[in-house]
């Protein structure tokens, strides 16, 4: 295992090499803590209300929906947010 494996940074590294796929045009920064752990509960709530291959789905359009709504101009903290009280209604679970 790498040493930014071993460290847990395997998001950052990702990124990074995301970006560098595309010629170094890329965009994607690393998913701070906060984010992380709002994802992680969405995708937690998915797996838990629903088949648990929904979660990384969930988590993949959840993403596309972030990054649409932040070149409109949003937060990605308010699509998040967004994103997680629309999961919530899905799931039949009270707003936060």
């Amino acid at each position: 295992m790498s040493e930014a494996l071993a460290t847990g940074d395997l998001l950052g590294k990702l990124a990074a090499q995301l970006n560098a796929a595309r010629g170094g045009t890329g965009a994607l920064e690393p998913i701070d803590l906060e984010v992380r752990a709002r994802l992680l509960r969405i995708a937690r709530d998915v797996a838990h209300s629903t088949e648990r291959q929904n979660a990384p789905l969930a988590a993949y359009l959840i993403g596309r929906f972030v990054q649409d709504a932040m070149r409109s101009g949003m937060s990605q903290s308010d699509a998040v947010d967004q994103a997680a009280s629309v999961v919530r209604s899905i799931i039949g679970e009270p707003p936060a």
